[in-house]
């Protein structure tokens, strides 16, 4: 009995002990929910705080902004040392403009990859600054500040002026704002071209690479194919380029000619500017890839009749028919004779037997569509060729448009 009672005695004793337990694990989980809220009103201030952040930044950027293009329309034309301090301003609103472009980025929640990232992306000036590409910093007038004092340091020491043509030619390669910038800013042409020489234009080939690429970059702009079509230097160094530089130098000058000459008031003006001999002379002993860009300018030209004359007078069928002889880029070149087969003076040279038995060979025994279709255009029109009567003195002659 004694037992039994302890028994009792020691079960309600357990009993008391799980009470008292029960409330303390209650605690417990309140205490975890008290946690989990206070976490979770962290969270929602921190992103409000964020958000602030977010828009103050924004503005102040905003405000920035509207602080450098004030500083760039008052970059004078004439008084020098006012305007490199104005320069020198731009450059430093420019570089807080680009740490706040950063921050800004960096504080919604990117990790040090994402930082990585950006950090490969800006392009790298000579002057040591970065600036980040149009993906992330989209600022027009910005880019137009950068085009404005990489052109000032074309007129600096020459190896300033490497380094400011070599950043022109990589941005204006990269982004659209920056070859846009060049039709909006004063003499922008005439800045670009001022260390080239017409007399000399190869003196530094590495600078002279670096211009008339750039040239060939912003004629992406249907504005600027009307800027440096008109401008009295840029055709004619086009031209001493073709002559004079490396081949990467002369491929760019050919293939600046070819985006020009897709405007027609500029098909006239290479046409006066003596570019076409020097294109001719490409054809002659060009490399392959030279002759091919130059066969492409002289078919854009030739559909003024003016430049057709004007090649045919120079013999540009002969040294085509040679070329094709000797079995070089056969189907561009045949495309050339086929353009100015529409010409009298072509078509009679066109026209001789042993000429003509040579395309119709070529005609027959080709396997290229091409080659065919143009052997076939020119035979067309060399038939059209009226026959002088019997008797008669002078010959007549057709010309097929």
């Amino acid at each position: 009995m004694a037992e039994k009672g302890d028994s009792s005695a020691t079960g309600a004793e357990t009993t008391s002990m799980a009470e008292k337990e029960t409330p303390s694990m209650t605690e417990k989980e309140a205490s975890s929910a008290t946690g989990v809220e206070t976490s979770s009103m962290a969270e929602k201030e921190t992103s409000s705080m964020a958000e602030e952040r977010k828009s103050s930044a924004v503005g102040e950027e905003t405000d920035l902004e509207k602080v450098v293009e004030r500083v760039v329309t008052t970059i004078p034309e004439d008084d020098a040392t006012y305007k490199i301090d104005i320069m020198n301003e731009s450059i430093r609103l420019l570089s807080v403009l680009k740490e706040m472009k950063l921050n800004q980025t960096v504080g919604l929640g990117r990790g040090d990859g994402d930082r990585a990232f950006l950090d490969e992306q800006p392009v790298i000036l000579g002057s040591g600054q970065n600036w980040l590409n149009d993906g992330n910093l989209k600022c027009a007038m910005v880019d137009r500040v950068l085009v404005e004092l990489l052109l000032e340091k074309l007129s600096s020491s020459l190896p300033d002026q490497n380094e400011a043509a070599k950043d022109l030619q990589m941005l204006t390669k990269a982004k659209p704002s920056c070859r846009a910038a060049f039709s909006k800013l004063n003499d922008a042409i005439s800045r670009l071209l001022s260390p080239l020489s017409l007399t000399k234009v190869e003196s530094n080939p590495e600078l002279q690479e670096y211009l008339i690429t750039t040239v060939l970059n912003i004629l992406t702009d249907d504005c600027n194919k009307h800027i440096v079509g008109e401008h009295p230097r840029a055709i004619p160094l086009l031209s001493e380029s073709m002559k004079y530089g490396t081949d990467e130098t002369r491929r760019n000058a050919i293939a600046a000619l070819v985006s020009l000459s897709t405007l027609d008031l500029n098909k006239f003006i290479i046409g006066s500017s003596g570019a076409l001999a020097p294109l001719l002379e490409v054809i002659c002993v060009g490399h392959p890839l030279a002759i091919k860009e130059a066969a492409s300018a002289i078919c854009s030209l030739c559909k003024v009749y003016e430049n057709q004359d004007k090649f045919t007078k120079i013999g540009a069928v002969k040294i085509i028919l040679q070329k094709i002889k000797e079995g070089i880029l056969v189907d561009e070149l045949l495309g050339v004779l086929a353009v100015l087969s529409t010409h009298n003076d072509a078509v009679e040279e066109l026209g001789a037997p042993d000429t003509f038995q040579y395309l119709i060979d070529i005609k027959r025994n080709t396997d290229s569509e091409i080659a065919r279709k143009n052997c076939i255009d020119i035979l067309y029109n060399v038939s059209m060729l009226e026959k002088p009567s019997f008797g008669d003195e002078k010959k007549k002659s057709r010309r097929v448009v």
